[in-house]
C-alpha cells in the first residue's frame, strides 16, 4: 500500500501553519501517521524554520522528513508565491521504502559531500532506485556532487530543486531528519519498490540558427562562427520580436548542448545557462559556465506560449509512461522565473498538472534551479518545470 496527501497553510504563525498543513496532509492520505514527509516553507517564515520542522515531525510522526526554504510553494490545490505559506506532503507505505540524510559542507567539497552521502546510504544497506535532492544554490556544484554520488552508487536518476528565498538575503535552508542547515543538500532516497517517472517542461525557446563557438576561454566567449560573439548575438536577435537591446542578460540565454556534436536545439534536449555579462567594445559574452570551443550553442528567450505547449507535451507523455500504474503522488520543482513572472497570472502550471492527473497529490516549490536526468545523465536546469510521478 502506498498512499499520500498534501496540505498547505497561509497562517502567518509558523507553528500553526506547519500543524495545519501536516494535519491536512494526513487527513487526505487517510492516515494518522506517515512513513515520510516533505515540507516546503516560504522565506517569510525564515525565522521559524526550526519550529516548522519540529511540528511537521511531531504531527506526521514521519521517520524520514526533508524540506527546503522557498520563494513559493504549491500543492495540487494552489500555487502560493512570495507570501507566508507552508506546504506538506505525508506519504505512508507498508514497507521501508524511504531513507533520508543531509549532505553537509558543500562549499568545502561538493564531490566529498556527494561521496559521503552515497557511502552512508550504501553502508545502511538501503538500495535506492532514485533520489530526491534539495540543495543550497549558493554552494551546490551539480557536476561535482553527482560525480561524488556516482563514484559509490553508480548512476541513479535524481530529481529535485535548488532552495530559494526572497531574492534579497542570499541564504537558503535545507531540512533533513531533525536538522536545519545551509550549505547543504537534503536527500530522500526512494527504495526499489517505488517507480519514479520524471520529465521536464521548458520555458526558453531557441531563436536564430545554432552557432559554433570558435574562440573561447573558460566561460568567456570571444567568437562565434569566426565573428565577435556580441555581433552574432545582435544578428540573432534581429530575427526575433525583441525590439530593445536593454537588459539583454536578463532576457536572452544560451542553450548548451547535452550531447557531443549536437546542432539541433528544436527537437533535442539542451541546457539553459545565463549570460553573466556582455562586453560590446571587445565583442565578447560571458556565460555562467564554461563553453568549450567547437561546440554549437543557441540563443534562447522565455516565452509563455512555448512554456504552456512544452508542459502540455510533458503531461501527455507522462500519462503514457506511467501506465499501467497510477501515480501515488507527484513532485513538481518549478523555476522562480516561471509562475506569475512568466505567465502574468498565477496557477497556470498547477492547473494543467491537476487537469492531467486529477486524483494525484502534488507537492512542489519555486526554486533557483531544477534537477532532472537527460539521457541517463543528471543535470542542473534553469527556467524549467520538473515533474516526477511516483507509483
Amino acid at each position: 500500500m502506498l498512499c499520500s496527501g498534501t496540505g498547505f497553510s497561509k497562517n502567518r504563525n509558523a507553528e500553526a501553519a506547519a500543524r495545519e498543513a501536516s494535519a491536512q496532509a494526513l487527513e487526505k492520505a487517510g492516515q494518522t501517521a506517515s512513513r515520510a514527509a516533505l515540507v516546503f516553507a516560504s522565506y517569510e517564515h525564515r525565522d521559524h524554520y526550526p519550529e516548522i520542522l519540529r511540528e511537521v515531525r511531531r504531527v506526521t510522526q514521519a521517520e524520514h522528513v526533508i524540506g527546503s526554504s522557498a520563494y513559493g510553494v504549491m500543492t495540487e490545490s494552489s500555487e502560493l508565491e512570495n507570501r507566508h505559506a507552508v506546504a506538506v506532503m505525508a506519504v505512508h507505505c507498508d514497507d521501508d521504502a524511504f531513507a533520508s540524510l543531509m549532505a553537509s559542507d558543500l562549499q568545502e567539497s561538493n564531490f566529498r559531500a556527494g561521496e559521503k552521502a552515497a557511502k552512508t546510504l550504501a553502508h545502511s544497506g538501503f538500495h535506492p532506485s532514485s533520489l530526491v535532492l534539495l540543495a543550497d544554490p549558493f554552494s551546490f556544484q551539480s557536476h561535482h556532487f553527482f560525480e561524488g554520488l556516482e563514484s559509490v552508487l553508480g548512476y541513479l536518476p535524481i530529481t529535485g530543486g535548488l532552495s530559494s528565498e526572497n531574492g534579497r538575503d542570499g541564504k537558503t535552508f535545507q531540512m533533513a531528519g531533525g536538522r536545519l542547515a545551509f550549505d547543504s543538500a537534503a536527500l530522500l532516497a526512494l527504495g526499489e519498490t517505488l517507480r519514479a517517472e520524471t520529465a521536464m517542461a521548458r520555458s526558453c525557446q531557441p531563436f536564430g540558427d545554432p552557432v559554433q563557438i570558435t574562440k573561447a576561454e573558460g566561460n568567456l566567449i570571444y567568437e562565434m562562427d569566426g565573428r565577435p560573439a556580441y555581433d552574432m548575438l545582435l544578428e540573432s536577435i534581429s530575427q526575433t520580436p525583441i525590439e530593445s537591446t536593454d537588459h539583454l542578460t536578463q532576457r536572452v540565454f544560451l542553450g548548451i548542448p547535452v550531447r557531443s556534436f549536437q546542432t539541433d536545439f528544436v527537437n533535442s534536449p539542451y541546457l539553459i545557462r545565463n549570460l553573466m555579462g556582455i562586453n560590446e567594445k571587445k565583442g565578447l559574452l560571458t556565460c555562467v559556465s564554461p563553453v568549450p570551443e567547437g561546440e554549437f550553442v543557441t540563443f534562447a528567450c522565455q516565452d509563455p506560449e512555448f512554456a504552456r505547449q512544452s508542459l502540455k507535451e510533458v503531461l501527455d507523455d507522462m500519462r503514457e509512461r506511467i501506465l499501467p500504474g497510477k501515480p501515488a503522488f507527484g513532485l513538481y520543482f518549478n523555476s522562480c522565473a516561471r509562475g506569475s513572472r512568466l505567465y502574468g497570472q498565477r496557477q497556470v502550471d498547477i492547473r494543467m498538472i491537476r487537469d492531467a492527473f486529477p486524483d494525484t497529490p502534488i507537492l512542489g516549490f519555486f526554486g533557483y534551479g531544477e534537477i532532472a536526468p537527460v539521457d541517463f545523465v543528471n543535470h542542473l536546469h534553469h527556467y524549467s518545470g520538473v515533474l516526477t510521478l511516483v507509483s
